[in-house]
């Protein structure tokens, strides 16, 4: 679909679609505060900067630049390919009429070092808006960031469509980290036969801020592993939902998050792991951790199966609460920790599980906002 007939669609959308359709639960009314997106209305900025060596830099929703790279291909685009997003809700409506261009990255090969797609937004009370195509060719290997930042004020609204080859490895990272004001990030994978994903999430902080993302196991023998961390302060709202569908043979889904709600925070993650069908022998786990730092704060946590069929290699979902009980409590007091500090080592117990289960190339691109994260 060229842009410009999209724009057009989405902003006919954008007037008659709710955010959506039904509250999440009866005991919460939303998950995501839809009122914190209202009121961005200033067009973003063009801007300029240079990307570093394997960077594709995406400023307010334009490719600004590519830095050398094998394997790496980036360039900008007028063609919109929706072929697992939607408009079906009024925030994608939203964003779909304010695209300045859809930026396309396709990856081949083995590149030489880790990949970084920076996703920027900045301007205050701007609706930066954002698309990107991720092509995964056929037996790729590597390490790839897709990181949406956030410099003050300003709303960074992101779609990410990804299809993933035939005997594909990839290392991937979806991060939403907030500078202050409101992200939304949705993301929707298609994954081909043979192929395996290490997906190492991470949400972080903001207004509002809202990471989907969605691993569609169409091929056979594929798997996703993902594991997703969340941090909240203040009073930052976070929800971060992460669903992998088995929709092929001899699959295997796995899904662990690990929250951690400080001060005033809200945060909320659900995992969400499937089996259709046709992905009989698949196996699927979904398991979620959360850590409640403060009196104050709220962690929610709903790990989730659904199976389609009687044929399955393994299901199992689990929720866990990380708070020390009172005999660990005890002993670490006992060895001269207050209880102030008791609770600064439960989460960085919780970001080190996260950091350590990176990739080296990962953990180089994501270290600095790790190291921010245990302050």
């Amino acid at each position: 679909m060229k842009l410009a007939e999209l724009r057009t669609h989405a902003r006919e959308l954008e007037a008659k679609l709710p955010y959506q359709e039904m509250a999440d639960s009866p005991g919460v009314k939303h998950y995501i505060d839809w009122n914190k997106y209202e009121g961005y209305t200033s067009p973003a900025p063009s801007l300029i900067e240079t990307a570093g060596p394997c960077e594709v830099l995406i400023l307010n929703g334009r490719l600004a630049g590519v830095g050398p790279c094998s394997g790496v291909e980036a360039y900008p685009s007028d063609d919109a390919p929706m072929r697992l997003l939607q408009l079906d809700n009024k925030m994608n409506a939203m964003i779909a009429a304010r695209l300045p261009e859809v930026v396309y990255v396709k990856l081949r090969g083995m590149p030489e070092a880790p990949i970084l797609i920076k996703i920027s937004a900045k301007g205050e009370k701007a609706f930066a808006a954002a698309y990107l195509f991720l092509e995964v060719t056929p037996r790729f290997a590597g390490d790839v960031a897709v990181i949406a930042e956030s410099e003050g004020d300003v709303l960074n609204a992101t779609l990410i469509e990804g299809a993933v080859g035939e005997g594909a490895t990839l290392n991937l990272s979806l991060a939403s980290i907030s500078g202050g004001g409101p992200h939304y990030v949705s993301a929707r994978f298609a994954i081909d036969n043979s192929a395996a994903i290490l997906a190492r999430s991470l949400a972080a902080y903001g207004s509002m801020n809202s990471l989907t993302e969605e691993y569609f196991v169409e091929g056979a023998k594929s798997s996703v592993e993902a594991v997703g961390l969340e941090v909240g302060k203040g009073r930052s709202r976070i929800h971060h939902y992460v669903s992998v569908v088995n929709d092929g043979e001899y699959g295997k889904g796995k899904i662990r998050l690990m929250a951690i709600s400080k001060d005033e925070a809200w945060v909320v993650q659900r995992a969400l792991g499937r089996i259709t069908k046709r992905g009989r022998w698949s196996e699927s786990v979904a398991e979620g951790v959360t850590y409640i730092a403060s009196k104050s704060a709220v962690a929610i946590t709903q790990p989730i199966l659904y199976i389609d069929t009687g044929d399955v290699e393994g299901a199992r979902h689990a929720a866990a609460d990380a708070s020390l009980d009172e005999e660990r409590a005890f002993y670490l007091r006992a060895r001269g920790f207050s209880e102030g500090e008791l609770s600064e080592l439960v989460a960085l117990s919780l970001i080190d599980q996260y950091a350590s289960s990176l990739s080296e190339g990962l953990s180089k691109l994501l270290s600095p906002y790790i190291e921010r994260l245990k302050y």
